[in-house]
């Protein structure tokens, strides 16, 4: 009997994990973070989503992404919705409750100005001014920490973000800095500096649930180094940033 229950309780365990078998992992993806993740044509696609599909691929793995709103992402790995999501931040508030695999791509926050201001040195150059950058990601509990001399407004979003500075409400916004530079190109071109540096260095990787699914991160880390090994990964990376 008791060998029974360890049997049992095996193969329960075989079964929440993610293996190599016909039925898709399933992914959360943020898909209004553009160039990262987005959905077009109502498929998955972005940079960081192509660089972890051909990590995926290259582990064995088909997957399926459910686009999931970031404030709810960590909620969605909890209640075994999905197995992992992506693009998180690997902020250290985050280790304490998810593990992540290998970085996804080097990003993080900048700051940006109102042309032709050049970019602030960091976040204490800017202590008594506003600053606006968007309620959900790690930025602004960071900047709370790091710079609390800075009057720090959360808004809703990138764009009304961007719209507060350019209308000269704030003196600048923290943003992700990839994202921050394309759409302010696409909505304020010349209107806006792009930033010369980052004040925080945060990757982006996929997460899980901290203590579960180790395998399948390592088995996707092993994805990763391969991608990069053979030049997978610089191919996707130049056909979403030229």
């Amino acid at each position: 009997m008791f060998k029974q229950s360890i049997a049992m309780a095996l193969f329960a365990l075989a079964m929440a994990a993610p293996g190599r078998s016909e039925e898709p992992i399933r992914i959360a993806y943020n898909n209004l973070l553009p160039p990262f993740s987005e959905t077009k044509n109502g498929q998955a696609t972005g940079l960081v989503v192509d660089i972890f599909r051909a990590a995926a691929q290259r582990a064995g793995y088909d997957v399926q992404f459910m686009p999931v709103p970031l404030d709810q992402m960590e909620e969605a790995i909890k209640d075994g919705r999905v197995v992992a999501a992506i693009p998180l931040a690997m902020s250290a508030d985050r280790r304490e409750r998810l593990d992540f695999s290998h970085s996804l791509l080097d990003t993080g926050g900048a700051l940006f100005v109102r042309a032709p201001e050049t970019t602030p040195k960091d976040l204490q150059a800017l202590a008594d001014q506003t600053v606006v950058t968007p309620r959900t990601g790690p930025l602004a509990a960071y900047i709370q920490k790091a710079a609390p001399r800075v009057q720090l407004v959360v808004t809703e979003d990138y764009e009304t973000s961007l719209a507060q500075l350019v209308a000269g409400k704030a003196a600048a916004a923290a943003l992700n800095y990839q994202t921050g530079a394309i759409l302010a190109r696409r909505l304020y071109p010349a209107q806006i500096t792009e930033p010369r540096s980052m004040f925080l260095e945060l990757p982006f990787a996929a997460a899980v649930l901290k203590g579960r699914n180790g395998d399948f991160l390592s088995r996707l880390n092993k994805g990763l180094e391969a991608i990069r090994a053979d030049g997978t990964w610089d191919r996707v990376n130049k056909k979403w940033v030229e």
